[in-house]
């Protein structure tokens, strides 16, 4: 009964019929396979959609490897900018003021043009700097000019080096003689006035004092000259404690000190203002103050 005249057995020919189409099957599943394979071995567009290639229905749009390159970076986000790209850009916020025509680099350009140095095109000297200071306003000897050289970090009495020049105008964030003029003003009154705080922030005044001595002192002195040591107190802490510089810088010039004043001199005289009182009577020679404060608290309480 397994047998048949005209075929194979009834049994293995329902058995081939069930299972007749599985060779085919599993070689459309092995091609689909072998593609998906290939597919992961190679970039591939993502954009087109996904459920046709997985399928096998659409074969996967390869991308060259400078594409693919792009893509990795459009993911990571947008290069950061450098410093001279956001120079040559004049990027808003950074070193452009919003609502100005005029960006702080080409303005801060337009003046090193108008005021270097003709022969030393890097630097600005003492010619410059007495222009800018008749264009702005200024007396060549005004507190609010030795602020602009703190502003700008400068090394040498006199002179700014174009990236000192361009590095101060960006933290001014000027874009005109007039407010370069306002800011210089705005920023010595609120430097004076933090110093003149009890309890406030003196971090602004004690860097700017000491960046005074630094700043006038002849290259490769430690000392600044005695003249000069009495102009620059008279300038700069005169507006603060007025009868104890008009007492030091008299006693200076009494004792015709030939040496100058070094840093720690100058740095702890601006302490001894801002904690002894004028007439010294509260000052306590216990070693810590240099001995020339010494020798002036002495004549002080003998006057």
């Amino acid at each position: 009964e397994l047998l048949s005249d005209s075929g194979p057995p009834l049994r293995l020919s329902r058995a081939l019929s069930r299972t007749g189409s599985k060779p085919a099957k599993r070689k459309d599943a092995r091609q689909r396979s072998g593609a998906r394979q290939q597919a992961r071995q190679q970039p591939v567009d993502y954009r087109q959609p996904a459920a046709s290639w997985l399928r096998g229905t659409q074969e996967p749009r390869l991308i060259s490897s400078a594409a693919t390159a792009k893509g990795k970076r459009a993911a990571k986000g947008p290069a950061p900018a450098t410093a001279s790209s956001l120079m040559k850009r004049g990027v808003k916020g950074v070193f452009a003021r919003k609502g100005s025509s005029t960006s702080i680099p080409k303005f801060a350009e337009e003046l090193w043009v108008k005021y270097k140095d003709a022969k030393d095109a890097e630097s600005i000297g003492p010619e410059g700097v007495e222009r800018l200071c008749a264009d702005i306003g200024f007396d060549p000897s005004d507190v609010h000019v030795l602020v602009f050289a703190w502003q700008l970090e400068a090394a040498r009495m006199g002179y700014f080096t174009r990236a000192e020049w361009t590095s101060g105008l960006a933290k001014l964030r000027a874009t005109s003689l007039e407010e370069v003029k306002s800011k210089l003003e705005s920023l010595h009154a609120d430097t004076l006035k933090a110093a003149k705080m009890h309890g406030g922030n003196h971090e602004s005044f004690r860097n700017f004092y000491a960046f005074a001595h630094k700043y006038c002192r002849d290259d490769n002195k430690k000392n600044l000259d005695t003249d000069t040591s009495c102009a620059m107190l008279a300038m700069i802490l005169d507006p603060l404690y007025p009868r104890h510089v008009a007492q030091f810088t008299a006693y200076l010039g009494k004792i015709n000190r030939m040496h100058g004043i070094n840093q720690d001199e100058w740095s702890c005289f601006w302490e001894l203002c801002r904690t002894v009182k004028d007439d010294c009577s509260n000052y306590t020679d216990d070693g810590a103050w240099p001995i020339l404060l010494d020798e002036y608290a002495d004549y002080v309480q003998t006057q």
